[in-house]
């Protein structure tokens, strides 16, 4: 209740305009109450942080099963679902706006959320490598994370800076089709085959 309701001033106001106080009024009951259960704005913020990355994480699944291509279209298209959502544009934005001014801030977010995913994606190319017979993913964390990467690419900065029309289903399904054919087939391969 608290977090939740925190993260919605947060994000509203960003960090540095919100007070305890502010979070109190919504959540209602006292400072001594908010600061027994969370000493400082700081790890308040950290919380919620931790918060919205646990609901990303929720949805992302790899099934080691299924072949490569459907399963990074699955995994990226969930992943830039989440990215883009408005929490999750929220978050980022706070986050950027201050871990120049508070670095413990900017790490919180870097280990609960980008370094988790990129190390659940890495696990999946390494379980892929035990699997495969012939082509192995050298180096799963570095390549788990130039995915994640290209699938952010250009359509994230759209989103979080406002411009233009928020980006559709379409639009996501695109992106990242295109990020799986790049990631697997090179830059050329994919121009190759474009439609």
């Amino acid at each position: 209740m608290i977090v939740a309701a925190a993260a919605t001033v947060f994000f509203e106001k960003g960090f540095s305009r919100t007070s305890m106080d502010d979070v109190i009024a919504i959540v209602g009951g006292s400072k001594r109450t908010l600061y027994k259960y969370f000493p400082s704005k700081e790890e308040l913020f950290s919380a919620v942080v931790t918060s919205v990355a646990d609901r990303t994480m929720e949805g992302l699944a790899l099934e080691p099963e299924r072949d490569l291509p459907e399963t990074l279209t699955r995994f990226g298209t969930s992943y830039l679902r989440t990215v883009l959502s408005p929490d999750g544009l929220a978050l980022f934005r706070s986050v950027s706006a201050e871990a120049p001014h508070l670095p413990q801030v900017g790490q919180r977010f870097l280990d609960v959320a980008t370094n988790r995913v990129a190390q659940l994606l890495a696990d999946y190319f390494e379980e892929q490598n035990r699997r495969a017979s012939q082509a192995t993913i050298s180096r799963p964390r570095l390549a788990a994370e130039q995915f994640l990467a290209l699938v952010r690419g250009q359509i994230h900065f759209v989103a979080l800076l406002g411009g233009g029309k928020a980006p559709g289903e379409g639009d996501i399904e695109t992106a990242v089709r295109q990020a799986v054919e790049t990631f697997l087939h090179g830059v050329l391969g994919s121009v190759r085959n474009d439609p």
